[in-house]
């Protein structure tokens, strides 16, 4: 057999537990159990040849179970397994299915009472698996071709309690159906990935045969037994996206402004910054004198709409803006007239 990568053999098996005993590969861990189950096969579909024999087959499944959890795995309770698989022969050459499970569950119900509980279980049905491996030449585990189509596959699958890979060989058989009349034997050196019922074992060569429902082919391996050269993958775009950002400012902290002027007063602030210098009197901003007054209204209309700064470079308090917003149109001779009747209001007044 040729040296095959460690590949993950997938089977679902469903039925009943016949016993449970502590794993003999693991002696010191009395957590882990083994289960054993004679799966029952039978001609599912219709499908029949003569080259396969139709019979259960004892299956070893090894779990992980607390003391609670094994107290429910008793005998003729019904389970759901999923696990890696391998192919053996026990020393009677008896074919055996070694299972380490992923997931194992048990179907509810008060086993005692069994007449009670089989009535609410599933349908029998023949295990289903997911094999992954390569087609050998043709040798001494030809089957006679005038029965049904069929090929080999090899294939491995790592066994925790030998820590090395445990190779196994199965025999797929095709339907005689329109499905798969056109579909080629796959040939030597094939790598491919199937899906496929457990029909049985092969009459003269002791083999797990497999009844086809789907078929892949897979890219052959460049190398066997080597570690893979890593492969450089390009920067995600999703890195770039949150660098050069700003960071974060302190939810709990006041923002402070950039321009002093503007800067919020509070109550604790003792001297309110912008009136440390001089500037224009105050009183002129609020009692206008005829002078000011004539001053103001000999400014260009334009000052009229703009609205003066509310801050300046040299600090001084900036002036809130209490004049309307939109221009008003006055008249020319209401405007000149407006201008001599201040200009002789008397001073004195």
């Amino acid at each position: 057999m040729s040296r095959l990568p460690s590949l993950s053999n997938i089977i679902h098996i469903r039925d009943f537990i016949d016993a449970v005993t502590d794993d003999p590969t693991r002696e010191v861990s009395p957590n882990h159990v083994e289960i054993y189950t004679d799966v029952n096969i039978f001609c599912e579909d219709n499908f029949y040849t003569p080259d396969i024999i139709v019979e259960p087959i004892r299956a070893r499944i090894r779990a992980y179970l607390t003391r609670d959890q094994r107290e429910q795995f008793v005998p003729n309770a019904f389970l759901y397994a999923d696990g890696r698989f391998f192919t053996t022969q026990s020393p009677d050459n008896t074919l055996e299915l070694s299972v380490q499970a992923l997931s194992l569950m048990r179907h509810p119900g008060n086993v005692a009472d069994f007449e009670e509980y089989r009535q609410r279980l599933p349908e029998q049905w023949c295990p289903m698996v997911t094999v992954v491996g390569s087609v050998p030449s043709r040798n001494d585990h030809s089957l006679d071709t005038a029965h049904a189509r069929y090929f080999m596959i090899e294939t491995s699958v790592y066994d925790v309690s030998k820590s090395t890979s445990v190779p196994s060989t199965m025999a797929c058989f095709f339907e005689d159906s329109k499905r798969w009349q056109k579909v080629k034997t796959p040939q030597a050196g094939s790598f491919l990935s199937l899906t496929a019922k457990v029909a049985g074992r092969t009459s003269d060569t002791n083999l797990l045969a497999l009844r086809v429902l789907d078929l892949a082919f897979l890219p052959k391996p460049t190398s066997t037994g080597l570690t893979p050269t890593p492969i450089t993958t390009p920067s995600s775009k999703r890195l770039d996206r949150w660098e050069g950002r700003p960071a974060l400012s302190t939810p709990s902290k006041k923002p402070r402004l950039l321009d002093p002027a503007i800067e919020i007063l509070t109550p604790s602030d003792s001297t309110p910054r912008g009136l440390d210098r001089p500037h224009t009197d105050r009183t002129t901003d609020s009692q206008p004198t005829p002078s000011s007054l004539s001053t103001t209204t000999q400014l260009d209309d334009s000052s009229n709409i703009s609205n003066p700064p509310r801050s300046s470079d040299s600090g001084f308090r900036p002036r809130r803006n209490c004049r309307p917003s939109k221009k008003l149109e006055v008249p020319v001779e209401t405007k000149n007239s407006s201008l001599m009747d201040i200009e002789s209001v008397d001073p004195e007044l």
